[in-house]
């Protein structure tokens, strides 16, 4: 990677090659066909220039010219207010209140949760029972098209990188299972998923 000192003109984004947060980061970037440099983080080696700008290795971290930001719900919002078009929130007050409310669970619940059940190229067995719960509770915000919406928004962005990890690990929702399924492959077949995917992603 050359000098960062000479990058600050264009967005980077160093982001982990498989972590929920990341996911979702690129996964908007590429939704909105947003012109950034991707950069994955190898934890175990972080070079000092990548230190210097995330000094606490949180990831993914966000450089746009002078600002740097943390945190993937900062992240995603920013981005979904500075390149305004598609939008990934909806303009409505009460409908982007849901929305946020549904954000909230999937980062301080369900990605923390994933995390701590998956062990060893698995997951625990009382996580899966939870995770297929949630999944047929939000069935009528799904059912037609995507989150609450016929159009892709940040809680799909969110949900996506979790349905995933899920899928690829062998977790089957059989209630309401076609709903589901096509939801997923709503999402999984959108060029911009696609493009949000790490090698390693791509591997699970």
């Amino acid at each position: 990677m050359t000098s960062l000192a000479n990058r600050r003109s264009a967005i980077l984004l160093f982001s982990l090659p498989d972590c929920l947060h990341s996911h979702r980061t690129r996964l908007v970037i590429k939704e909105k066909e947003i012109s950034a440099e991707l950069h994955e983080v190898d934890i175990s080696n972080i070079s000092e220039e990548i230190k210097f700008i995330s000094p606490y290795d949180d990831f993914p971290t966000l450089v746009d010219r002078d600002l740097v930001l943390q945190n993937s719900r900062v992240i995603i919002e920013y981005l979904d207010e500075r390149f305004p078009h598609p939008p990934l929130l909806p303009v409505d007050p009460v409908a982007r209140a849901k929305f946020r409310l549904a954000l909230d669970r999937i980062e301080h619940t369900w990605y923390p949760e994933f995390d701590k059940a998956y062990k060893n190229g698995g997951l625990e067995d009382a996580f899966k029972d939870k995770i297929k719960s949630y999944f047929l509770e939000i069935i009528p915000l799904i059912t037609d098209s995507f989150f609450m919406s016929d159009d892709f928004g940040l809680v799909d962005c969110s949900l996506a990188p979790l349905l995933w990890r899920i899928k690829s690990l062998g977790v089957e929702i059989t209630e309401n299972k076609k709903i589901i399924d096509d939801y997923s492959d709503r999402i999984f077949n959108r060029e911009s998923f696609q493009a949000s995917l790490t090698e390693t992603e791509r591997d699970m």
